[in-house]
């Protein structure tokens, strides 16, 4: 007989694909599915060593323990189903023996004789050589109806999870159905007598159903890989994340969407399913509305709600088949809590801005004031970028009639609490100089000023002082008388018209520091094609690697622009200096003054 032959062959390949789905075990439902198929295997196998059998009662005993695969396929495949569709990940003890009790009481009664033929039994009248039709016992029936009951609610669980998901996962399930579908269906039209006339005459054709339906296994898990794509991922993944996820099909109508997304739309998951996207989700338009299907699309789009309007960013994918898109993919993500804080950052920022100009003007004037028959330029470049806010300030204003009053300082440290030191010397010295005093008692007044102000500061807060450098400027016709104070400050370049530049001022004390401060006043005067460059500290200590910019090279920067403008002469000043020096270890604030009595005819 053929038959004998395709039965072994089924179970060979059964036993093979368990064997492939067991390597695959960590994969939701393997472990169930691997007893599914060894059920069908031992279901198939023992079948073929019962027909060979020409003993009926032979036969009858092959056939008991054939019922070992028939008891388990069941309940194995509803465990399958729980675990394949994510509503028993992990079964519990109880699931277990529940499923167990059954199988184990029917393969009892077989094994009983006093109770077996309440299950099956063979007639008394088989002929010998010939397979004997197997008479159904009371307790046969009641484990047929069981055993439907079961199956029919897995196959039930695969519908209801799967086909409504999305095509792709919609052909994973029906390979999984029709697989057990087939044999359900062969058995039960075997049972209740609809098969009689086959070429199988009283041989059950169910292990046949078993055959084909492994063949539709095989081609399922490379074709469609059954083990990969799993709805648990679904179920587990996409139900749980905050963002809303819509699936569509390729007209925009909803087949799916997960709770987030319903509670965006402000209605039942239910209600969604069905309806064109667009109207469940009208903010969707104004990202794919006029993208074609197979293009991808994000961006963002305010949700109009009853709780207000929620700022959401939304991103559609196609869905690729074989050939083409069956649908689209759309991921909607509420953002109105980062947009929140991306405005309130915004709102700082210019918070901060509105601080950093404030204090800038206190560092350094809108504009310096035009004094009759002096040139005046200043420039002032902080080491923090990002704030602009540096250490250094310097200021030019009239102190008295007919009198300038020159500023140039250095605080120590930087940022803004450097700036708040700043505040204090400069307020102080303009406060001071409007009194006519000469530059060094300003200067005494200073630092006095900042030594108060340090008895006040926390006992673990940095020292403060500062250095600076004060003169008065009175213009003259043709020249200039200046008074200069230095406190603690580099000593300013004096740049003839003709002849060496030099150094001038008498070294002082730093402010702040000792009480009383030595400082002396040393006078100056300026003529034509004169100036005077006042400077901070970080344009001679720029660094290059460990060489500084130092006083040399300044020397022949000023005389390289002698009989420049003032404002020439800064931004050549400042402007070397940044480029001699790097961004990083090194860099400090730069601030340039630089007053200078034009020749007669310049402008």
């Amino acid at each position: 007989m053929v038959l004998p032959w395709v039965l072994a062959a089924g179970a060979v390949i059964y036993l093979a694909v368990a064997a492939y789905v067991w390597r695959h075990r960590r994969a939701v439902g393997a472990r169930a599915l691997t007893l599914l198929l060894l059920s069908a295997a031992v279901w198939t196998l023992l079948s073929v060593v019962e027909i060979a059998q020409p003993d009926p009662q032979v036969q009858e005993r092959w056939g008991d323990v054939k019922y070992l695969g028939i008891v388990v396929l069941p309940p194995a495949f509803l465990a399958f189903a729980l675990q394949y569709t994510g509503r028993r990940r992990h079964l519990e003890r109880r699931w277990i023996v529940a499923l167990s009790v059954e199988p184990l009481l029917l393969m009892l009664m077989i094994a009983l004789p006093s109770t077996h033929d309440v299950v099956r039994s063979v007639p008394a009248d088989a002929t010998y050589g010939e397979y004997a039709f197997v008479d159904g016992g009371p307790l046969f029936w009641v484990n047929l109806g069981y055993s439907y009951v079961l199956i029919i609610a897995a196959i039930g669980l695969l519908v209801q999870d799967l086909v409504r998901v999305s095509s792709r996962y919609g052909r994973q399930a029906w390979t999984l159905i029709i697989s057990v579908l087939v044999p359900l269906v062969v058995n039960a039209l075997y049972n209740f007598g609809k098969l009689a006339k086959l070429p199988t005459g009283s041989i059950d054709p169910t292990p046949i159903g078993f055959s084909f339906a492994c063949f539709v296994l095989v081609w399922g898990f490379f074709r469609f890989r059954l083990l990969d794509l799993v709805p648990v991922g679904r179920r587990q993944v996409v139900e749980r994340i905050p963002d809303g996820v819509v699936v569509t099909d390729a007209r925009g109508i909803v087949v799916d969407a997960n709770p987030a997304a319903a509670h965006l739309a402000s209605r039942p998951r239910g209600d969604m399913i069905g309806r064109d996207v667009l109207d469940v989700l009208p903010c969707v338009d104004a990202v794919a509305g006029s993208v074609p299907l197979d293009e991808h699309a994000s961006g963002g789009t305010v949700l109009s709600t009853v709780a207000g309007e929620r700022d959401l960013s939304v991103t559609v994918s196609p869905l690729p088949d074989a050939t083409s898109p069956t649908g689209r993919l759309v991921v909607l993500r509420d953002v109105t809590a980062q947009r929140d804080v991306e405005r309130r950052y915004r709102d700082l920022a210019a918070e901060r801005q509105a601080i950093i100009d404030t204090l800038q003007r206190g560092l350094y004037p809108s504009h310096l004031p035009l004094i009759p028959g002096v040139d005046v330029a200043a420039a002032l470049d902080p080491a923090e970028t990002h704030t602009a806010i540096g250490g250094d300030f310097v200021d030019v204003r009239p102190s008295m009639p007919g009198r300038w009053s020159l500023v140039l300082g250095d605080v120590v440290g930087k940022g803004a609490g450097a700036a708040t030191l700043t505040a204090l010397a400069r307020h102080t010295t303009v406060a001071l100089t409007s009194l006519g005093w000469p530059p060094s008692r300003v200067l005494a007044g200073v630092s006095a000023a900042i030594a108060a102000e340090e008895a006040f500061a926390a006992p673990e807060a940095d020292p403060r002082f500062c250095t600076v450098a004060l003169a008065t400027l009175e213009p003259r016709g043709d020249r200039a008388d200046i008074v200069l104070a230095l406190g603690g400050h580099p000593r300013p370049m004096f740049v003839p018209a003709e002849g060496p530049i030099v150094e001038v001022g008498r070294p002082g004390t730093l402010l702040g520091v000792v009480d009383p401060p030595e400082l002396y006043d040393v006078q100056l005067q300026l003529g034509p094609g004169d100036e005077l460059v006042l400077f901070t500290d970080g344009v001679v200590e720029t660094r290059r690697g460990g060489e500084p910019f130092g006083e040399e090279r300044l020397i022949e920067l000023l005389e390289a622009t002698r009989g420049l403008t003032a404002t020439e002469v800064v931004g050549a000043l400042v402007g070397e200096v940044r480029r001699y020096g790097r961004t990083g270890d090194g860099r400090d604030d730069v601030a340039v003054l630089v007053v200078r009595v034009p020749v007669a005819g310049e402008s």
